[in-house]
């Protein structure tokens, strides 16, 4: 028998084999050259090369069917908004926290024991994802491109922390003479404009009076209406804007540390950003 295997395989080796040939089955090659070989040329299925070219109609990847995507949660790295150490998530909830939790992050004093879990449910014939804040001491963010600004809300600018004050409620009565609802934010008296105010119990903290319409906010010297000496920020990072209802809308501009607004529980994006503590994820739906 050992001679016959011996015979074949050396029939085998003097014969000129195309590997697209080949069956993709490792264990059946012998010879480590040939698993080599056949690992790194582009076959039938474009695996090791980059000149794999499929029919027109045939560009549908696989997706399952009978269970749930599992979406990638990222771990970004100090810096980074793309590196960072992945995680997979395949269960209905996952758990954040410095203590306990699925995913711990013992070295961040920032976030709680219990500070937030991710969790899926059906929705719509098919999955969503919710993030939820687990009542922690600092909040949980996310990275908006705009959000309506409450009283309760606190939002980050570079590295600093702002609330609103006496933000106008949408049902406040607007002056006598004037449509009530909804209120026009034009003959509002000053008393009632909101003060955005740094989130620290500190005297030095900073405030500012929204006394406009439209204001910009940015890196000091930046010609920015509400200016802040903080270089996470860029001339131009962000805009306030009073609604005709007298709430306030504040909206991005295209810069590298964004604006970040706390959460009670909000559905995530197919690909978003949020921060717990001073530690940043990324949520990817694969």
């Amino acid at each position: 028998m050992e001679k016959a295997s011996s015979a074949m395989l050396e029939d085998n080796e003097n014969q000129s084999v195309d590997s697209r040939d080949l069956p993709p089955v490792v264990e059946e090659f012998v010879s480590v050259q040939k698993i080599v070989k056949w690992v790194s040329e582009p076959d039938s299925f474009g695996r090791g090369g980059s000149g794999a070219k499929y029919a027109p109609e045939d560009n549908q990847d696989f997706r399952p069917s009978m269970r749930p995507p599992v979406p990638v949660l990222t771990l970004l790295d100090d810096g980074s908004m793309e590196q960072g150490e992945e995680i997979r998530l395949r269960r209905e909830r996952v758990a954040i926290g410095r203590t306990s939790g699925d995913v711990q992050l013992p070295n961040d004093p920032a976030i709680s024991a219990t500070h937030a879990e991710l969790r899926r449910t059906q929705w719509n014939g098919g999955f969503q994802w919710h993030l939820h804040d687990m009542g922690s001491s600092n909040g949980t963010f996310v990275r908006c491109a705009r959000a309506v600004l409450h009283e309760n809300a606190t939002l980050i600018l570079g590295a600093r922390r702002f609330r609103l004050r006496n933000p106008l409620k949408p049902n406040t009565v607007a002056p006598v003479g004037y449509d009530t609802n909804p209120i026009d934010g034009r003959y509002l008296p000053e008393a009632v404009w909101p003060v955005l105010i740094e989130a620290i119990a500190k005297p030095s903290a900073v405030e500012f009076s929204l006394r406009s319409d439209r204001l910009i906010i940015g890196r000091a010297g930046g010609g920015g209406d509400i200016q802040l000496d903080d270089p996470l920020l860029a001339n131009r990072h962000a805009e306030l804007k009073r609604m005709r209802d007298g709430s306030w809308l504040i909206s991005a501009e295209t810069t590298r540390n964004g604006i970040w607004v706390s959460i009670s529980t909000v559905a995530l994006t197919s690909s978003c950003f949020f921060r717990c503590g001073e530690q940043r994820f990324r949520f990817v739906m694969s």
